[in-house]
C-alpha cells in the first residue's frame, strides 16, 4: 500500500515538472508570437486587399498557457496530498510499530516468569520425591 502512495507520489512529481516546464515554454513562445505578429501586421498604408489576413495567435497560446496552469497546479496538489497522506501513514506506522514492541517485550517477560516458576515447582518436585 505504501508503495502505490509513493508511486502516486512520484507521478505527480514527474506531471508538475512537466507541465510547469511545459507552462514556460508556452508562456516564453506566447509572448514571441505576439512580437512576432505585431512586426508582421499590417500597417495603416498597407492595401487591405493585397495583404493576406492575420490569424490571432493570442487566443490559441493564451488557452494554452491557461490549460497547463491547470494541469501544473493540479499536479502540485495531488503531489503535496500524497505527500502529506504518506508522512501521517509513516508516523502512525511507527507509533503502532513501538506499541507492538512493548506489548511483545511484555509478553516475553511474562513468558520468563512463568518458565522461572514452572523451573522452581519442578525443584521442590525434586526435592520432595528424593
Amino acid at each position: 500500500m505504501l508503495a502505490g502512495r509513493v508511486t502516486l507520489r512520484n507521478i505527480f512529481l514527474v506531471l508538475f515538472v512537466a507541465s510547469t516546464l511545459v507552462l514556460v515554454i508556452l508562456a516564453v513562445s506566447t509572448s514571441m508570437v505576439k512580437q512576432a505578429m505585431s512586426e508582421f501586421a499590417p500597417s495603416a498604408n498597407d492595401d487591405p486587399s493585397t495583404t493576406p489576413p492575420v490569424q490571432d495567435a493570442d487566443g490559441l497560446g493564451f488557452s494554452a498557457v491557461i490549460g497547463s496552469a491547470i494541469t501544473s497546479i493540479t499536479s502540485l496538489v495531488g503531489f503535496i496530498v500524497t505527500t502529506v497522506i504518506t508522512w501521517r501513514k509513516e508516523r502512525r506506522e511507527s507509533s503502532l510499530a513501538e506499541v507492538e514492541r512493548k506489548k511483545l517485550e511484555l509478553e516475553l517477560e511474562k513468558n520468563r516468569l512463568e518458565l522461572e516458576e514452572l523451573k522452581r515447582v519442578k525443584k521442590a518436585k525434586k526435592r520432595k520425591q528424593e
